[in-house]
Protein backbone atom coordinates (compact mmCIF):
# COMPACT_ATOMS: atom_id res chain seq x y z
CA UNK A 1 0.00 0.00 0.00
CA UNK A 2 1.74 2.95 -1.14
CA UNK A 3 1.42 6.40 1.59
CA UNK A 4 0.81 9.65 -0.33
CA UNK A 5 3.44 11.95 -0.40
CA UNK A 6 2.59 15.20 2.16
CA UNK A 7 2.88 18.47 0.31
CA UNK A 8 5.78 20.41 1.69
CA UNK A 9 3.94 23.44 1.78
CA UNK A 10 1.96 23.79 5.14
CA UNK A 11 5.75 23.33 6.95
CA UNK A 12 7.18 25.90 5.25
CA UNK A 13 4.79 27.96 6.42
CA UNK A 14 5.17 26.98 9.62
CA UNK A 15 8.75 27.34 9.71
CA UNK A 16 8.46 31.01 8.18
CA UNK A 17 6.21 31.82 11.03
CA UNK A 18 8.40 30.34 13.88
CA UNK A 19 10.78 33.31 12.20
CA UNK A 20 8.78 36.19 12.11
CA UNK A 21 7.73 35.30 15.81
CA UNK A 22 11.07 35.48 16.98
CA UNK A 23 11.75 38.49 15.02
CA UNK A 24 8.13 40.20 16.90
CA UNK A 25 6.40 40.00 13.63
CA UNK A 26 3.07 38.67 13.59
CA UNK A 27 1.51 36.20 10.58
CA UNK A 28 -1.91 35.05 10.39
CA UNK A 29 -2.61 31.36 9.67
CA UNK A 30 -2.69 30.11 6.52
CA UNK A 31 -6.16 29.55 5.29
CA UNK A 32 -7.88 31.73 7.83
CA UNK A 33 -10.01 34.64 6.74
CA UNK A 34 -8.04 37.68 7.60
CA UNK A 35 -11.17 39.82 6.05
CA UNK A 36 -13.65 38.50 8.32
CA UNK A 37 -11.70 37.58 11.95
CA UNK A 38 -8.49 40.42 12.09
CA UNK A 39 -9.61 43.66 14.08
CA UNK A 40 -10.37 46.21 12.39
CA UNK A 41 -7.29 49.11 11.49
CA UNK A 42 -7.64 52.40 12.84
CA UNK A 43 -7.24 55.17 9.87
CA UNK A 44 -5.10 57.77 11.33
CA UNK A 45 -6.44 61.04 9.74
CA UNK A 46 -3.93 63.33 7.68
CA UNK A 47 -3.77 66.24 10.69
CA UNK A 48 -2.99 63.37 13.20
CA UNK A 49 -0.56 62.26 11.57
CA UNK A 50 0.97 66.05 10.93
CA UNK A 51 0.45 66.88 14.48
CA UNK A 52 2.30 63.46 15.51
CA UNK A 53 5.27 64.63 13.20
CA UNK A 54 5.28 67.45 14.85
CA UNK A 55 5.10 66.51 18.31
CA UNK A 56 9.12 66.31 18.51
CA UNK A 57 9.87 69.74 17.45
CA UNK A 58 7.15 70.93 19.99
CA UNK A 59 9.18 68.74 22.68
CA UNK A 60 12.57 70.43 21.77
CA UNK A 61 11.16 74.34 21.61
CA UNK A 62 10.94 74.35 25.44
CA UNK A 63 14.08 73.36 25.97
CA UNK A 64 15.64 75.62 23.87
CA UNK A 65 13.75 78.85 25.72
CA UNK A 66 15.27 77.08 28.88
CA UNK A 67 18.67 77.14 27.88
CA UNK A 68 18.31 80.86 27.02
CA UNK A 69 16.64 81.64 30.34
CA UNK A 70 19.61 79.55 32.33
CA UNK A 71 22.17 81.42 30.38
CA UNK A 72 20.27 85.03 30.35
CA UNK A 73 19.76 84.45 34.26
CA UNK A 74 23.17 84.37 35.30
CA UNK A 75 24.55 87.96 35.84
CA UNK A 76 28.18 88.56 35.69
CA UNK A 77 28.62 89.49 39.47
CA UNK A 78 26.80 86.21 39.80
CA UNK A 79 29.33 84.37 37.72
CA UNK A 80 32.00 85.79 39.10
CA UNK A 81 31.09 84.82 42.74
CA UNK A 82 30.96 81.53 41.32
CA UNK A 83 34.88 81.56 41.18
CA UNK A 84 35.42 81.10 44.77
CA UNK A 85 37.99 82.21 46.43
CA UNK A 86 40.59 82.77 43.61
CA UNK A 87 38.78 85.69 42.38
CA UNK A 88 39.67 87.76 45.31
CA UNK A 89 43.16 87.02 44.62
CA UNK A 90 42.46 87.65 40.78
CA UNK A 91 40.88 90.66 41.66
CA UNK A 92 44.27 92.04 43.74
CA UNK A 93 46.27 91.30 40.95
CA UNK A 94 44.03 93.45 38.45
CA UNK A 95 43.88 96.27 40.69
CA UNK A 96 47.87 96.27 40.77
CA UNK A 97 47.65 95.95 37.13
CA UNK A 98 45.21 99.27 36.58
CA UNK A 99 46.79 101.12 38.99
CA UNK A 100 50.19 100.86 37.89
CA UNK A 101 49.23 101.30 34.29
CA UNK A 102 47.81 104.39 35.05
CA UNK A 103 51.16 105.48 37.10
CA UNK A 104 53.02 104.89 33.92
CA UNK A 105 50.39 106.79 31.76
CA UNK A 106 50.93 109.68 33.95
CA UNK A 107 54.97 109.56 34.48
CA UNK A 108 56.41 108.05 31.62
CA UNK A 109 56.22 110.71 29.00
CA UNK A 110 58.55 112.93 26.63
CA UNK A 111 57.98 115.94 29.12
CA UNK A 112 59.30 114.15 32.09
CA UNK A 113 62.56 112.62 30.27
CA UNK A 114 63.27 115.00 27.52
CA UNK A 115 60.70 117.93 27.03
CA UNK A 116 60.48 119.30 23.42
CA UNK A 117 62.52 122.44 22.96
CA UNK A 118 64.67 121.96 26.47
CA UNK A 119 68.01 121.11 24.82
CA UNK A 120 67.18 124.49 22.13
CA UNK A 121 66.87 127.01 24.87
CA UNK A 122 70.12 124.90 26.71
CA UNK A 123 72.19 125.52 23.57
CA UNK A 124 70.83 129.14 23.14
CA UNK A 125 71.85 129.95 27.10
CA UNK A 126 75.38 128.29 27.18
CA UNK A 127 76.34 129.86 23.60
CA UNK A 128 75.38 133.36 25.54
CA UNK A 129 77.84 132.25 28.51
CA UNK A 130 73.99 133.06 30.62
CA UNK A 131 75.34 129.95 32.95
CA UNK A 132 73.19 130.76 36.05
CA UNK A 133 69.52 131.48 34.16
CA UNK A 134 70.63 127.98 32.59
CA UNK A 135 70.96 126.36 35.82
CA UNK A 136 67.56 128.34 37.01
CA UNK A 137 65.90 126.72 33.63
CA UNK A 138 66.87 123.22 34.51
CA UNK A 139 66.14 123.79 38.13
CA UNK A 140 62.60 124.96 37.03
CA UNK A 141 62.38 121.61 34.52
CA UNK A 142 62.30 118.46 36.37
CA UNK A 143 63.57 116.03 34.00
CA UNK A 144 66.34 113.35 33.21
CA UNK A 145 67.70 116.24 30.25
CA UNK A 146 67.50 119.07 32.65
CA UNK A 147 69.60 116.56 35.59
CA UNK A 148 72.33 116.42 32.74
CA UNK A 149 72.36 120.00 31.46
CA UNK A 150 73.02 120.88 35.03
CA UNK A 151 75.56 118.09 35.64
CA UNK A 152 77.36 119.42 32.46
CA UNK A 153 77.18 123.57 33.80
CA UNK A 154 78.38 122.28 37.11
CA UNK A 155 81.50 119.89 36.30
CA UNK A 156 82.44 121.53 33.03
CA UNK A 157 86.16 121.89 34.07
CA UNK A 158 85.64 117.67 33.10
CA UNK A 159 86.96 116.09 30.28
CA UNK A 160 84.50 115.40 27.48
CA UNK A 161 84.69 111.74 28.52
CA UNK A 162 84.15 112.19 32.02
CA UNK A 163 81.03 114.01 31.02
CA UNK A 164 79.80 111.27 28.88
CA UNK A 165 79.85 108.68 31.15
CA UNK A 166 78.45 110.61 33.69
CA UNK A 167 75.65 111.28 31.70
CA UNK A 168 75.28 107.79 30.50
CA UNK A 169 75.21 107.23 34.76
CA UNK A 170 72.16 109.48 34.98
CA UNK A 171 70.07 108.75 31.96
CA UNK A 172 70.71 104.88 32.44
CA UNK A 173 69.80 105.26 36.07
CA UNK A 174 65.95 107.02 35.20
CA UNK A 175 65.64 104.55 32.07
CA UNK A 176 65.97 101.90 34.25
CA UNK A 177 63.89 103.44 37.29
CA UNK A 178 61.12 103.47 34.60
CA UNK A 179 61.50 100.24 32.92
CA UNK A 180 61.75 98.83 36.81
CA UNK A 181 58.28 100.79 37.73
CA UNK A 182 56.50 99.16 35.04
CA UNK A 183 57.46 95.66 35.90
CA UNK A 184 54.95 94.59 38.38
CA UNK A 185 52.06 94.67 35.33
CA UNK A 186 54.45 92.12 34.02
CA UNK A 187 54.36 89.94 37.11
CA UNK A 188 50.52 89.87 37.06
CA UNK A 189 50.47 88.79 33.46
CA UNK A 190 52.27 85.87 34.52
CA UNK A 191 50.18 85.18 37.48
CA UNK A 192 46.88 86.13 36.62
CA UNK A 193 46.41 82.84 33.87
CA UNK A 194 48.39 80.36 37.06
CA UNK A 195 46.18 81.42 39.37
CA UNK A 196 43.02 80.95 37.24
CA UNK A 197 44.46 77.28 36.20
CA UNK A 198 44.83 77.05 39.85
CA UNK A 199 41.07 78.16 40.92
CA UNK A 200 40.09 75.70 38.02
CA UNK A 201 41.96 72.67 39.53
CA UNK A 202 40.72 73.28 42.82
CA UNK A 203 37.20 73.74 41.78
CA UNK A 204 36.97 70.18 39.05
CA UNK A 205 38.39 68.24 42.64
CA UNK A 206 35.53 69.83 44.29
CA UNK A 207 33.08 68.75 41.61
CA UNK A 208 34.51 65.05 41.44
CA UNK A 209 33.87 64.92 44.74
CA UNK A 210 30.25 65.97 45.27
CA UNK A 211 29.43 63.76 42.37
CA UNK A 212 31.23 60.41 43.89
CA UNK A 213 29.00 61.83 47.64
CA UNK A 214 25.80 61.68 45.80
CA UNK A 215 26.92 58.34 44.67
CA UNK A 216 26.03 58.49 40.80
CA UNK A 217 28.49 59.16 37.84
CA UNK A 218 25.13 59.05 35.14
CA UNK A 219 24.08 62.60 36.67
CA UNK A 220 25.93 64.65 34.38
CA UNK A 221 24.11 67.52 35.29
CA UNK A 222 26.33 67.89 38.92
CA UNK A 223 29.69 67.50 36.82
CA UNK A 224 28.54 69.72 34.76
CA UNK A 225 27.64 72.49 36.78
CA UNK A 226 31.04 71.96 38.95
CA UNK A 227 33.43 72.23 35.65
CA UNK A 228 30.90 74.94 34.45
CA UNK A 229 31.71 77.25 37.83
CA UNK A 230 35.46 76.36 37.45
CA UNK A 231 36.49 77.22 34.33
CA UNK A 232 35.19 80.99 35.14
CA UNK A 233 38.54 81.41 36.81
CA UNK A 234 40.75 80.18 34.23
CA UNK A 235 38.59 82.71 32.21
CA UNK A 236 39.18 85.75 34.78
CA UNK A 237 42.97 84.99 34.95
CA UNK A 238 43.22 84.88 30.97
CA UNK A 239 41.18 88.12 30.72
CA UNK A 240 43.42 89.94 33.42
CA UNK A 241 46.78 88.72 31.55
CA UNK A 242 45.77 89.72 27.92
CA UNK A 243 45.64 93.20 28.74
CA UNK A 244 48.46 93.18 31.28
CA UNK A 245 51.08 91.73 29.14
CA UNK A 246 50.07 94.18 26.21
CA UNK A 247 50.52 97.17 28.55
CA UNK A 248 53.59 96.10 29.83
CA UNK A 249 55.38 95.81 26.18
CA UNK A 250 53.72 98.94 25.49
CA UNK A 251 55.31 100.85 28.50
CA UNK A 252 58.82 99.07 27.81
CA UNK A 253 58.36 100.59 23.98
CA UNK A 254 58.07 103.80 25.09
CA UNK A 255 60.77 103.69 27.72
CA UNK A 256 63.49 102.58 24.85
CA UNK A 257 61.58 105.00 22.37
CA UNK A 258 61.85 107.98 25.22
CA UNK A 259 65.68 106.78 25.91
CA UNK A 260 66.61 107.23 22.07
CA UNK A 261 65.43 110.47 22.17
CA UNK A 262 66.93 111.67 25.43
CA UNK A 263 70.69 110.08 23.94
CA UNK A 264 69.81 112.21 20.88
CA UNK A 265 69.76 115.13 22.83
CA UNK A 266 72.42 114.40 25.16
CA UNK A 267 74.85 114.07 22.29
CA UNK A 268 74.02 116.72 20.40
CA UNK A 269 74.89 119.05 23.52
CA UNK A 270 77.92 117.15 24.37
CA UNK A 271 79.21 117.75 20.75
CA UNK A 272 79.24 121.23 20.51
CA UNK A 273 79.89 122.01 24.35
CA UNK A 274 82.70 120.27 24.95
CA UNK A 275 83.90 118.71 22.01
CA UNK A 276 86.01 119.82 19.18
CA UNK A 277 84.64 118.43 16.22
CA UNK A 278 86.67 119.71 13.20
CA UNK A 279 84.71 121.10 9.85
CA UNK A 280 84.71 119.56 6.21
CA UNK A 281 87.08 122.59 5.87
CA UNK A 282 89.53 121.46 8.56
CA UNK A 283 89.62 118.04 7.46
CA UNK A 284 90.44 118.25 3.43
CA UNK A 285 93.14 120.80 4.91
CA UNK A 286 94.71 118.30 7.01
CA UNK A 287 94.16 115.71 4.35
Amino acid sequence: MRVPKRSAFPCACVGIALILSVLGLSLPAVGQDTTTDSPAVEETSPTAAIDTAAAPEDLNEPTVDAEDEIIGSVSLVERLEQGGKTMLFLLFLSIIAVTTALERVVRLRRGAIAPTGLAAQAQTLWSEGKETELLKLCSRTSSTLSTIIDAFVRHKHCSSQELSMLAGDLAGRDMRRHLQRAYPIAIVATLSPLLGLLGTVVGMIESFEIVAIAGSLGDASLLAGGISKALVTTATGLVIAVPALGLYHFFRSRTQTLTMVLEGDVHELLTSWFMDVPTRGDAESEG
